[in-house]
């Protein structure tokens, strides 16, 4: 069975997308594949940016992989052999470990990771959207946890 963790960050000061790095770097270096799934084409392209240049002293190997006319099958093929992955659509992986959810929806194919990361931002507007995606889980028989990382940075 799939299982998912939500990351609560304080909204004063923390990012999604920073907090998501930290995350993608701890599991790239535990050996962990994992694919990042993004909202769209634009938010992919911003994450793969920051993927490259959040930290200067870290290289994250990763691609992006997509069903998309922009994408070659050359670049796809290439990119499905890094340990991390991006994308806005579905993904053909053949290793499906770790999902991070960067998308306001839950994707389909969430059940095909034996792990996913929600990462939330406590506004009103990501809370909602956060609350929502909580009771989909529990709807698809998924008790997710909960992780408060504001507690942690105080």
């Amino acid at each position: 069975m799939t299982r998912v963790t939500f990351y609560l960050l304080d909204s004063q000061g923390q990012n999604a997308e920073q907090f998501a790095c930290r995350l993608i770097d701890k599991a790239w270096r535990g050996g962990m594949p994992m694919h990042i799934h993004t909202f769209d084409e634009s938010s992919c392209k911003s994450m793969d940016q920051l993927l490259w240049s959040w930290r200067e002293d870290s290289f994250l190997p990763h691609g992006i992989v997509s069903d998309t006319q922009n994408s070659t099958p050359e670049s796809c093929a290439l990119a499905k052999q890094s340990p991390i992955t991006l994308g806005f659509d579905k993904p053909h992986l053949e290793q499906r470990r770790l999902l991070i959810n960067l998308s306001p929806e839950i994707p389909t194919f969430f059940k095909d990771f034996s792990r996913v990361c929600e990462v939330v931002v406590q506004n009103p507007d990501q809370k909602a959207i956060s609350r929502d995606k909580f009771r989909a889980y529990r709807q698809a028989g998924i008790e997710p946890e909960v992780h408060n990382m504001s507690a942690l940075s105080q």
